[in-house]
């Protein structure tokens, strides 16, 4: 009878630990995103079948992108009154407010070498100035010279340091680019309605959202040449398809995805294989689960 009373409390714990939401991650590796299954907008880390809360603040948190050793994340919250870029120790949980603008910061991401975060800028009707921080001066710059469009969002850099790709708009509609550090070249490398590219780890792919085949967003991939451009998720028209990340070995691809009848308000964390192609659903939950960086 005793050790009944134990496996039902237990149970009960069990249950209780896990309401809301569903983690099936099994990985050596860490995810973090945002949700607001509780609530508020947090940012969660996600390790291998456990769920662990970053933040919890009224306010909204999100956007979180870790460092290349994975030891520190940077993130985006109005909980000054606007958004500003926040840096999170993630050993120690302590945070530090890196941007002071009065206008919003957001987006943010590390450069190659973690000396610099870059950041967009808001400036109002939909556009945006990407930001390059300087983490032990403090100080910001425009990230690009003499910029050939209307606005930049949303910039990643390759591992080596070499390339940083964006979001950018012209006259109408945003697509994908990229900045050649060591020329100052920029390349258009995909048409209008494509946005959020994300590098591999070895350079030499980009994942991003392109609404060209369903309208409402998928998975795309092509060389970082903007070659060989291939949809990953073309089965899934009855989804919106977003925030795509690779993996730490760069066989796989984390992103969100909510159906149709939800428009964007039901986003769940899954998983695409690759080789096989095979999608799998890791995370779930009765909230928004976004911005998914797998690192």
């Amino acid at each position: 009878m005793k050790a009944l009373s134990i496996g039902i409390l237990l149970a009960w714990a069990s249950n209780l630990c896990f309401s809301g939401y569903i983690v099936k991650f099994d990985y050596d590796s860490k995810i973090v995103f945002s949700s607001n299954f509780e609530g508020n907008q947090d940012i969660y880390l996600m390790t291998r079948n456990q769920l662990t809360k970053l933040t919890d603040d009224p306010a909204t948190d999100e956007w979180p992108v870790p460092d290349s050793k994975g030891e520190s994340i940077v993130f985006t919250s109005n909980r000054s009154g606007n958004y500003d870029v926040y840096l999170m120790n993630l050993k120690s949980r302590d945070i530090k407010r890196l941007t002071h603008d009065s206008r919003d910061e957001v987006s943010p991401s590390w450069s190659a070498d973690d000396r610099f975060v870059y950041y967009d800028l808001g400036s109002g009707g939909n556009s945006g100035q990407t930001m390059k921080l300087d983490i032990g001066s403090g100080r910001s710059l425009p990230l690009f010279p003499e910029v050939p469009y209307k606005s930049t969002i949303v910039p990643f850099e390759n591992r080596s340091g070499d390339e940083i790709f964006f979001t950018a708009k012209a006259l109408v509609g945003w697509f994908v680019a990229k900045y050649n550090v060591h020329d100052g070249k920029f390349t258009k490398l995909t048409e209008s309605g494509s946005c959020r590219p994300k590098v591999s780890p070895d350079g030499k792919k980009i994942v991003f959202v392109c609404f060209d085949d369903d309208g409402l967003g998928d998975i795309f991939m092509m060389n970082s040449d903007g070659s060989s451009k291939t949809n990953l998720t073309k089965n899934r028209s009855n989804f919106y398809d977003y925030y795509p990340c690779f993996s730490p070995a760069g066989d796989m691809i984390v992103f969100s995805s909510s159906p149709k009848y939800q428009k964007k308000t039901g986003y769940q964390l899954y998983t695409l294989d690759l080789q096989s192609g095979e999608v799998k659903k890791i995370f779930a939950s009765n909230g928004n689960n976004s911005f998914p960086y797998w690192f």
